[in-house]
């Protein structure tokens, strides 16, 4: 991610503290690409996750690139859109370091087999020789903190409000929770596809969107977290 490119999107005098984000629809103008839904989906989660467990947060967004060397001071990494996503050779070294080292991390917001063939490729370049899979339901990241047995489809915002169709292309439309692991079986990078949990945190308070996305991607972002510092 380009340096400095959210602070000329919207400011980070404008971020509003988490304690108080959640019944907040004033952010300041939401990004594009690796910034979709941020800050928006950020503050309210961090603010909801505060609220379910009374565990200190951070008030604001932490947005880093990969290679700034403060990337391992943080257990948790979330990469938004990942079907346009794009690696050099030096950040699919530095990934895998990361990960490997104890890192964790959620690639969210991506559908359809164009889309997951480019994310997935760009995995392919930080893990050549281990495989993607999906979770079974009865993975500990399933049960970290919420027991979910079931997994949902999120829709962006305009779908969710106007109702009916979840999807967003045609040609894949059920959603996946996919992972990579390393050699002792740890979860290293959970992948939520056909699916869009950020805006679902980022519309969280909006009387339109369902209860039902808001509630199932809360519980899916803080069993991530937790799964996240546990193992």
């Amino acid at each position: 991610m380009p340096e400095g490119v959210g602070d000329r999107r919207f400011g980070t005098q404008g971020l509003i503290d988490v304690r108080n984000s959640v019944g907040v629809t004033s952010f300041p103008p939401q990004g594009y690409g690796w910034l979709t839904d941020s800050p928006g989906a950020d503050c309210k989660l961090m603010g909801a996750i505060h609220r379910m467990t009374g565990q200190s947060v951070y008030p604001n967004p932490n947005y880093i690139e990969i290679l700034n060397p403060d990337l391992f001071k943080y257990p948790y990494a979330y990469i938004v859109e990942p079907g346009q996503m794009m690696f050099s050779d030096q950040e699919a070294a530095r990934l895998r370091e990361y990960l490997l080292r104890g890192g964790f991390l959620h690639l969210d917001d991506f559908w359809g087999l164009e889309q997951r063939e480019i994310a997935f490729g760009e995995l392919h370049k930080v893990f050549p020789d281990r495989p993607i899979q999906q979770i079974p339901l009865n993975h500990p990241i399933f049960h970290s903190f919420f027991d979910i047995d079931e997994i949902i489809q999120t829709p962006n915002e305009g779908q969710g409000c106007r109702g009916g169709q979840t999807w967003e292309q045609a040609d894949d439309i059920d959603p996946k929770v996919y992972g990579i692991s390393d050699d002792n079986g740890r979860l290293m990078v959970a992948i939520t596809y056909n699916t869009d949990l950020g805006d679902a945190w980022e519309f969280m308070d909006r009387p339109c969107y369902p209860q039902k996305f808001t509630g199932y991607a809360l519980r899916m972002g803080l069993n991530f977290m937790t799964y996240a510092i546990t193992h």
